[in-house]
């Protein structure tokens, strides 16, 4: 997906580590060089990774290899005043070319090359732990524990990889903006019909336009676009919610109840009754971590 180019720093630091707190996680398909390391504390939403659309939630944390886009966007169903992330971005690279050349960094090098597609993880309280310490040390005692920090991630085994293929960002102006006015105007109205009159109007392109542009974008439909991001509302619904399954299924934007069914055992493998009472019932707070959970 074409995406906005995001310059994190204007020097030549190697760690750049900050929280992030806001109302709502809003939507801006963006990349940068610096590989992301993100750890949520608080909210809950759908994160975007390449061609992928998941669910996140407190104890979520992804390692997003250099210039792939990707987007965090806070759950409509999710009535939290407050969003809040730990964020590091880094450029091991600045530590010296041949660095991670060495033998002793062969994990973590691994480790990286893997993040061209996304890692997910489920932190354990040593690794939230030594988060905070970064984001509270100098800059010298920042670095060494970011490679601590790495090097116990290389070691914990095979995360889950997030995205099915590399999305190459690109750089034209206009096509970063037209595919962030297509996604926001998604995203606000997915539990109705895609309108592609206002589409049109907003772009100032006809569908069949629209539509082909998007698919080379994204690898994937609008209409199959949506549908995952319904189904990611859906499941969050399902575990923070006593709504009935029919009821949310209208609310996200099916209008017919088998579809959803269908649809949703394509994308998490189970109906959404059984993923209901696997995740628990109304007022969990637990949204599933990743199927290829690491052990903590």
């Amino acid at each position: 997906m074409k995406a906005h180019f995001e310059k994190v720093t204007d020097d030549h630091a190697v760690l750049y580590a900050f929280e992030r707190a806001e109302p709502t996680f809003g939507f801006l398909w963006h990349y940068h060089p610096e590989y992301e390391l993100t750890l949520i504390l608080e909210g809950y939403g759908q994160r975007l990774v390449g061609n992928s659309i998941e669910d996140y939630a407190p104890g979520d944390l992804i390692l997003l290899g250099s210039n792939l886009p990707h987007t965090y966007v806070s759950s409509p169903s999710d009535a939290s005043n407050l969003h809040r992330a730990h964020v590091l971005q880094f450029r091991p690279e600045r530590l010296g070319e041949s660095f991670l050349s060495l033998p002793e960094m062969r994990y973590v090098r691994r480790l990286l090359e893997q993040s061209s597609k996304g890692l997910a993880f489920r932190a354990d309280d040593a690794m939230a732990g030594a988060i905070r310490r970064i984001l509270a040390s100098s800059p010298a005692v920042a670095v060494l524990e970011l490679l601590q920090l790495l090097a116990n991630l290389a070691e914990k085994g095979d995360p889950q990889l997030i995205s099915e293929g590399r999305i190459r960002p690109l750089l034209r102006v206009e096509d970063q903006e037209r595919i962030n006015l297509i996604c926001q105007f998604l995203h606000k109205n997915y539990d109705h019909a895609i309108d592609y009159a206002a589409l049109t109007e907003l772009l100032h392109m006809n569908q069949a336009s629209i539509c082909r542009f998007f698919r080379q974008a994204t690898s994937r439909t609008m209409t199959d676009y949506v549908n995952d991001y319904r189904i990611s509302a859906a499941a969050q619904l399902l575990t923070q919610t006593s709504k009935s399954i029919l009821e949310i299924a209208f609310e996200v934007g099916f209008g017919n109840y088998s579809h959803f069914n269908r649809q949703f055992q394509r994308c998490r493998g189970m109906t959404p009754r059984v993923y209901r009472d696997t995740w628990g019932a109304a007022g969990a707070s637990l949204i599933p971590a990743p199927s290829s959970q690491l052990s903590t």
